[in-house]
């Protein structure tokens, strides 16, 4: 049986030598109080940095500079075989105002991500960010 598709863009947000992280609400169906980099799936259709612009406003209220993509990753998530697409971004302005799939935000220094518990391929996008410098 094939399963179908999907596409998720994730940023990971620059600010003062920090990056961004979202821990999931509790009752979450995927990756409940795990730590991940905001971003989600791209709508048939929609191009990637579109779709990242507006997953990022919709979870943060943060307004980003968006750079070029580092890392591609996969993962199952049912019914979708996921691939995902990690993109530097910088952050430019607004206050971070969390939606309801997320209750905590932290800005970190990125050698730190181990201090947090990680959701589904976030420790690969981290790492691959960090190889970079």
């Amino acid at each position: 049986m094939e399963k179908p598709l999907g596409v998720a863009g994730k940023a990971l947000i620059r600010k003062g030598g920090r990056i961004l992280l979202l821990q999931r609400a509790p009752e979450s169906p995927f990756d409940p109080g795990c730590w991940e980099l905001p971003g989600g799936k791209i709508d048939y259709g929609e191009k990637l940095v579109e779709a990242l612009r507006r997953e990022v406003k919709e979870e943060t209220g943060l307004v980003i500079k968006i750079g070029r993509p580092f890392k591609t990753w996969h993962f199952y998530k049912k019914p979708f075989w996921v691939t995902g697409i990690t993109l530097l971004c910088d952050y430019q302005n607004g206050n971070v105002c969390l939606s309801p799939e997320h209750s905590n935000h932290a800005w970190i220094i990125p050698e730190d991500f181990t201090l947090y518990p990680l959701g589904t391929a976030v420790e690969e996008q981290i790492k691959a960010y960090l190889e970079l410098h």
